[in-house]
């Protein structure tokens, strides 16, 4: 999945709109629901787990830090997750 596919995701799962992935998802008005439901379906679609505590860390509070986060997931790192 692709940076612009990533932000259609997080725009629909977080009823928001991604201009810049870079920015921070609060400060695109997703509040800690629209998180919540963001991982889950970030989980579900890639069959990860992301560490809650992880989700602490700044570099992962945007679009692109968050999609950064599954491919190195994906790629066999686990620097913000376990496997399932």
């Amino acid at each position: 999945m692709n940076q612009s596919q990533f932000d259609q995701l997080v725009e629909e799962i977080c009823a928001v709109r991604v201009t810049d992935p870079q920015t921070p998802l609060v400060e695109l008005g997703v509040d800690s629901l629209h998180t919540v439901a963001l991982v889950m379906a970030v989980e579900d679609r890639f069959g990860i787990e992301l560490d809650p505590d992880a989700l602490a860390d700044l570099s992962l509070t945007s679009s692109a830090g968050l999609l950064k986060a599954v491919h190195e997931l994906l790629s066999g790192g686990a620097p913000a997750a376990a496997g399932r």
